[in-house]
């Protein structure tokens, strides 16, 4: 949406980032704002742009993390008396808790990512196994030009997904955000990524085969490898060390087979109304076609193929 009113755009804006004032860079406060918020997750995807610079002040920044990407212009971010620029093609982690003005230049937009902070410590404590002792708090500084790409991928992928309007299941989403927050701890430097990177140790085998029941009993109802090993009581990346250890792979990637097996079970018993996208959204693959080329993988023919034959006449 386009907002005429800089009163009113401040107020939306807001009501999704957080209180804050703009001062425009020229005298003249005639200024239109483009406004768009979309989320299949508890991951807010934004769209943002002025149409002239604008110094806006945020505040505290109270339990607001953002990964602002600028598709377009350049930007100035001060958080607690650290600065950065960044323009088209970068993205910037700025950190809750800290006193943030940015300084936007009349060309400048953004695709950010507001993320959910205490989902995200969530994740990051279940990958270390045990509870975060402080906030986390990310290195203000653009993404590394190598997790760039692959954050826009990440992006391109939640923005497709809304714009489908296709509401995905609560495993679906709850897949999907452990994706993003995950590649978000792993793939940019914060105050937890050396405790990350420590070794830690291998589930045991038995851990392991339990590990693996669960998530063939519950690939069609639901679950995650988080939920798994909360369960288990082990880290995320213990289990993972075990999977490793033992047969070779991953929980995600046996998590992933036990759902294409399900949803293979689910094509050659099909009725009327099967369709190929709600098997997939019910069993949690947030991308159909993503989902299509795996089963086609895995089983030599697409699921729609499995359907026609299995369907009833």
């Amino acid at each position: 949406m386009t907002i005429r009113d800089l009163d009113e755009a401040i107020d939306l804006v807001g009501r999704v980032y957080c209180p804050h004032r703009i001062e425009p860079s020229a005298p003249d406060r005639r200024i239109n704002t483009v406004f768009c918020v979309a989320g299949a997750t508890e991951q807010a995807v934004v769209h943002l742009r002025y149409s002239a610079p604008v110094v806006v002040n945020a505040g505290r920044f109270p339990n607001l993390l953002l990964l602002m990407s600028a598709s377009s212009g350049a930007a100035r971010a001060e958080q607690n008396g650290n600065s950065i620029s960044w323009r088209a093609g970068q993205t910037v982690p700025l950190s809750p808790g800290r006193e943030t003005i940015f300084r936007f230049d009349h060309a400048f937009a953004q695709n950010s990512l507001r993320v959910n902070v205490e989902q995200l410590e969530r994740t990051c404590a279940s990958l270390l196994g045990y509870p975060l002792e402080k906030p986390i708090a990310f290195e203000l500084c653009p993404l590394p030009k190598a997790f760039e790409a692959v954050w826009q991928d990440a992006l391109r992928v939640l923005c497709t997904i809304t714009s489908s309007g296709i509401a995905l299941t609560p495993t679906a989403a709850e897949s999907l955000d452990n994706f993003l927050l995950s590649t978000i701890l792993h793939g940019h430097r914060h105050n937890f990524s050396e405790q990350l990177e420590r070794p830690v140790p291998a589930a045991t085998p038995r851990v392991v085969a339990s590990a693996k029941q669960l998530f063939s009993e519950r690939a069609e109802s639901g679950t995650t490898v988080a939920a798994v090993a909360r369960e288990l009581g082990v880290s995320i990346r213990t289990l993972q060390n075990g999977f490793q250890k033992v047969d070779q792979t991953t929980p995600s990637a046996f998590l992933r087979r036990s759902r294409l097996d399900a949803a293979h079970r689910i094509l050659t018993s099909a009725t009327d109304d099967t369709s190929v996208t709600d098997v997939a959204l019910r069993l949690g693959f947030a991308h159909v076609g993503r989902f299509s080329a795996d089963y086609r993988l895995a089983f030599g023919e697409p699921p729609a193929a499995t359907l026609r034959r299995y369907r009833p006449r």
